[in-house]
């Protein structure tokens, strides 16, 4: 009995020590992002019997102390956000996959590099973590490999050119390469959210405009050009004298502008003639009647327009402004005149497109409109079609705002940076301002993950006792985990826990060595009887 009871205080001594070891442990890796608790278990173990009444058995059974480690692999840590944008914690179930280096050996040399090919299947060429403080590595021809602090590389699918990402494909390093361009795109649709004032300046229907001519007499006179308009492009215009001149002989005159302000009839605009029928009384009546000549372009109306600008992509992904001028025409209705900007645009829509506004100030007609543009400088000449969505202008009281604007066009870009998102895509911020996925990690999950065997690193390799291993993206893993970028996953140890933990370990300890002293001080005592 008295052996059983120093027998079971050595192995109580024994698994206490161990277990002061994780609790150490633990502690030791309180910062260690990722760090999974460890606990230490504690299960019987017979270490006497002895024959008598006392049990069921007719034994006394005198059970010692063993122990067993249990990680608690499957707790979640708290979730903290980072000023990296490359940083990417996992919150839920799940690991993120690296893979060792390969080494080459050149004479006396050992050098590392990234692997060519990973799989699951095997072990020892892919390993698990939940530490996304990634690091970086260059390879021999510039890549940038995400890795981890220990050197093992970030494993993903690749995406092609646009982005897009072969989830059935194979895993391989995670990288950039500084030279990564993005491929631009001819702008094909527009959608315009803004609202548009109501009570903007109408558009004049009538308008005057005088230039001076000299009479048969040598004396200054003016000429009266009256512009009525008749729609949207056309207008009548009208000369006259005053009576004591004379009267104008020559007919009213049709002028049509196009959108862009320019008249395109008739062709003389800038020299029209205008006979003028001179007074008999103010200058003889022998005196013929002669003509003047006017320039319609230089005495033609102003038309006050609510300007929108478009950027606009041509097929070479050059880049061209297009102006959206709206005139108020009458109540609730507007022309949209699409004008070319400064650098290229020629030919655009010119003739004006109807825009009416009900009483609530929704558009009604004019969307979707089709914007006609030819281009002249940064491509070949040629035309395109650009699709207009104004669902979203509206009519109201107040000044011009522009909410959006949005196109599918874009120029040529490279790439100046990169980071995670929640899908866990790698994507690639070029200088066009648009960004593409590069990269998407995968997440994998495990049957039973707190049977992962821990290894140096933070890392866990896959074990028989952790089951079947599953891979997918994260929108397909079991139980909705979700990546958190610029964030990172803090070890999920309780330092009060622990420390209270460790009071009573030592506690423990304490007691254990008292028996075992009390217990070999009995031994001692046997040993010196005498018969």
């Amino acid at each position: 009995m008295i052996w059983g009871a120093m027998n079971n205080a050595s192995t109580a001594m024994m698994a206490t020590s161990w277990d002061m070891g994780s609790i150490s442990q633990n502690i030791s890796n309180v910062n260690t992002t990722g760090y999974k608790r460890k606990e230490t278990l504690f299960k019987t173990v017979m270490s006497e019997s002895k024959a008598g009444p006392s049990t069921h058995s007719g034994k006394l059974n005198i059970f010692g102390v063993k122990t067993a480690d249990r990680y608690h692999i499957e707790q979640q840590g708290t979730i903290t956000g980072s000023n990296w944008n490359t940083d990417l914690a996992i919150n839920g179930r799940g690991f993120l996959l690296v893979a060792p280096p390969s080494t080459t050996t050149t004479g006396t040399t050992v050098s590392s590099n990234a692997p060519t090919s990973a799989s699951v299947d095997d072990p020892a060429s892919v390993l698990y973590t939940r530490d996304g403080s990634f690091h970086f590595v260059a390879g021999p021809n510039q890549e940038k490999y995400f890795t981890t602090a220990g050197g093992n590389y970030v494993l993903g699918w690749m995406a092609d050119d646009t982005g897009t990402i072969d989830e059935a494909g194979g895993l391989t390093p995670v990288y950039t390469l500084p030279e990564t361009t993005m491929e631009g795109r001819e702008t094909t649709e527009a959608s315009v959210f803004a609202n548009i004032p109501r009570d903007a300046t109408l558009s004049a229907r009538n308008f005057n405009s005088t230039s001076t001519f000299t009479d048969p007499l040598g004396a200054s006179q003016t000429l009266t050009l009256n512009w009525s308009r008749v729609d949207a492009t056309t207008w009548t215009v009208t000369p006259s004298v005053p009576a004591a001149v004379g009267a104008v002989s020559s007919a009213a005159m049709t002028v049509t502008m196009d959108s862009n302000g320019n008249i395109t009839a008739p062709a003389t605009f800038a020299a029209e003639p205008v006979t003028i029928n001179w007074d008999d009384a103010a200058y003889g009546a022998a005196t013929a009647d002669s003509a003047t000549t006017v320039n319609l372009s230089s005495s033609k109306p102003s038309i006050p327009m609510q300007k929108i600008y478009l950027e606009v992509f041509d097929s070479n992904f050059n880049s061209h402004t297009v102006t959206l001028g709206f005139e108020r025409s009458g109540i609730n209705t507007w022309y949209m005149h699409v004008l070319p900007g400064s650098n290229a645009t020629t030919g655009a829509n010119p003739t004006p497109i109807d825009v009416t506004f009900n009483e609530d100030g929704k558009m009604v007609t004019g969307s979707p409109a089709s914007l006609a543009l030819s281009w002249t400088s940064g491509t070949e000449v040629g035309t395109a079609t650009v699709a207009l969505d104004m669902d979203g202008m509206t009519q109201y009281d107040g000044d011009l705002h522009i909410d959006n604007i949005a196109t599918d066009g874009y120029g040529s870009g490279t790439l100046i940076s990169s980071g995670f998102n929640e899908r866990g895509e790698m994507y690639g911020q070029f200088t066009n301002g648009k960004t593409r996925a590069l990269f998407k990690l995968p997440i994998a999950q495990f049957v039973a993950e707190n049977n992962l065997e821990p290894i140096s690193g933070n890392l866990f390799r896959r074990s028989r006792e952790a089951g079947d291993i599953t891979v997918s993206s994260v929108e397909n893993a079991v139980g909705a985990p979700r990546f958190s970028p610029s964030s990172l996953e803090a070890s999920n140890v309780d330092i009060g826990q622990e420390f209270t933990k460790m009071i009573v370990t030592q506690k423990a300890y304490t007691t254990n060595a008292t028996v075992f002293k009390t217990a070999d001080e009995m031994t001692t005592v046997a040993r010196d009887l005498k018969a």
